[in-house]
């Protein structure tokens, strides 16, 4: 047994010993499987795997990788039967589903290469990586011009796949679709991306309780906060615009004094006067190829060409943000911000009206967060005054009120209102979210054999680029699963199936107020949804013979050269 393995066994064994003593037998049959990809859903995709299978911790990419143990979900249904504690109950402990945040770019380019190396390390001591990639997540849909490349050859997020029959060369992969079977792609989330930023801009050292600084705090007008504390400043699409486009670089702005009931958002007890009051707003964004960046960047591609001069968001979409648009001297290698470090000082390239980066959703939210103390001044610490109005956007699942679910951080993160294209003031909510989805329907027939068919292109061109329904939230996607047809072992294809079941149909999943998607702040899909993917990818009751096999199964998995995921 590799040392992977029997770390994240052992870390299995000690997390069910409260509800049951494995035997090493038992540990030894235990199933895995193994995926990397979005860190936009990865809390609360940790949190439903340990439902499902064995707990274990979530892994962060970096150097070295970091490791969250994810609260365990207590889910009080309907009736004790559709109930679960997930302290104590689990569907199997047969199963554990393994997940490392990468970012939705190395998602991707995981199922293409098949190659586990390319999630980088998954243990502290930076010595072992996972033994295989079985599954993938991604907010950053495949398009035709994708799948094109997963059936014949070429490169896709840094893989490059060779067509079929031939033979890989130095740094190139064997062509996917002759060696896994098609490309299976399709949501099972609803993601509204938020705007965050820190209700508090400015600390100022007291030396009578060192550890508790006077703060000031935004001064949102009383009937825009809400009452969970999440925040409420208000945005309408030219101030986000101006803001991430680099126009904006003050919170004295005077259109978010406008924006917000006419008044200034300076606290009312700062002693600073209103006329020199001022707080550098630095915009913070993801340095690595994220789904979150695409659904971010295609709302600013639909929305911002219209309203400003100056848009840096073309209309194609991307995973990263434009390069004219980041701190100098930072690349898709060399972050503005090394999430590894405390988040003060800035660094030195950091540069207003420019984007400081970081990597994966946390490294924003680590970024953005108002933690930094000072101090009495003395012998080269942090100032006695910090003043500090970083803004940026992450997954809901890092800000509240859904970080209480998660347990991601403690940041106490605040999220925008923002105003939609009818005009409205919305929440970041799962039901608001779900509105903005609700006029899309899934493919059937054979425009479901297209898997670029399921899902939305980062593009302008979709209807989620800026939603026209009304309650709709306007900055909204998807979180897709990507995966094989084909999978060598009979093992893996009932703990995948399984495990896309218990997503789509188990009502601690779907219920749209307490269940863990929506306490995550992420919404299920509508029902039409998941019966179609449920028909389409696990019973074949729709016919089409799409549904995930294993290796000498009837269909695509039949066909020689395939040998499974």
């Amino acid at each position: 047994m590799t040392k992977l393995k029997t770390r994240i066994l052992t870390t299995a064994c000690i997390a069910l010993a409260g509800s049951s003593m494995l035997s090493s037998a038992a540990l030894a049959a235990v199933t895995q499987v193994y995926g990397g990809g979005s860190s936009l859903i990865a809390p609360y995709w940790r949190q439903v795997g340990d439902c499902y299978g064995n707990p274990t911790a979530l892994i962060y990419t970096g150097t070295p990788p970091t490791f969250a143990n994810i609260t365990p979900f207590d889910f009080v249904g309907t009736t004790p039967a559709n109930s679960q504690n997930c302290a104590t109950k689990h569907i199997s402990t047969k199963y554990t589903v393994n997940f490392i945040s990468t970012g939705s770019g190395t998602g991707i380019e995981g199922i293409y290469s098949h190659n586990p190396d390319v999630y980088g390390f998954v243990d502290a001591g930076e010595t072992m990586y996972y033994p295989t990639v079985n599954y993938g997540l991604s907010d950053s849909g495949l398009a035709d011009s994708d799948v094109a490349i997963y059936n014949g050859g070429g490169t896709e997020h840094g893989a490059t796949v060779v067509a079929p029959g031939v033979t890989p060369g130095a740094g190139q992969y064997g062509n996917p679709l002759q060696l896994y079977g098609p490309l299976i792609q399709f949501p099972f989330s609803i993601d509204p991306v938020v705007i965050a930023y820190s209700p508090v801009y400015e600390k100022v050292y007291n030396p009578s309780t060192p550890s508790t600084p006077t703060t000031y705090s935004f001064n949102i007008k009383s009937s825009y906060l809400r009452s969970n504390g999440s925040g409420g400043l208000h945005l309408d699409a030219t101030t986000y615009c101006e803001i991430f486009n680099g126009q904006i670089t003050n919170w004295n702005s005077p259109a978010l004094k406008k924006l917000n009931g006419g008044q200034s958002l300076e606290d009312p007890t700062d002693p600073t006067p209103a006329a020199s009051w001022s707080v550098p707003m630095q915009i913070v964004g993801r340095e690595d190829s994220s789904g979150t960046t695409s659904i971010f960047y295609r709302n600013l591609a639909t929305v911002c060409g219209a309203l400003i001069s100056g848009n840096n968001y073309v209309a194609a979409g991307g995973t990263t943000l434009p390069s004219g648009l980041l701190d100098a001297g930072e690349t898709s290698s060399v972050p503005g911000y090394n999430k590894a470090n405390p988040n003060y000082p800035a660094p030195a390239i950091e540069t207003l009206g420019k984007f400081t980066t970081a990597n994966g959703s946390d490294g924003v939210s680590k970024y953005v967060a108002f933690t930094a103390l000072p101090s009495d001044g003395i012998g080269g610490d942090n100032p006695t005054t910090i003043i500090q109005g970083r803004i940026g956007y992450v997954g809901p699942d890092y800000a509240l009120p859904a970080v209480l679910s998660t347990n991601q951080n403690s940041y106490g993160l605040n999220t925008a209102t923002l105003k939609n294209s009818l005009g409205q003031w919305i929440v970041p909510t799962p039901a608001a979210a779900l509105k903005s989805f609700s006029v899309l329907s899934p493919p059937s027939g054979s425009a479901a054999t297209d898997p670029a068919n399921w899902v939305q292109p980062i593009a302008n061109t979709s209807p989620l680029g800026n939603p026209t329904v009304s309650g709709g939230y306007p900055i909204v996607g998807t979180t897709n699963f990507l995966g094989y047809t084909c999978y060598a072992s009979s093992k893996n294809t009932t703990l995948i199936t399984g495990m896309i079941k218990y997503v789509e149909s188990n009502l601690i999943n779907t219920d749209t107020s307490t269940g863990i998607l929506a306490e995550a702040g992420l919404s299920p899909l509508p029902k039409a949804w998941t019966s179609a993917i449920e028909a389409t990818f696990e019973s074949n009751t729709s016919g089409l013979g799409l549904n995930i096999s294993t290796v000498g199964a009837a269909g695509a998995c039949s066909v020689a050269g395939v040998v499974g995921g």
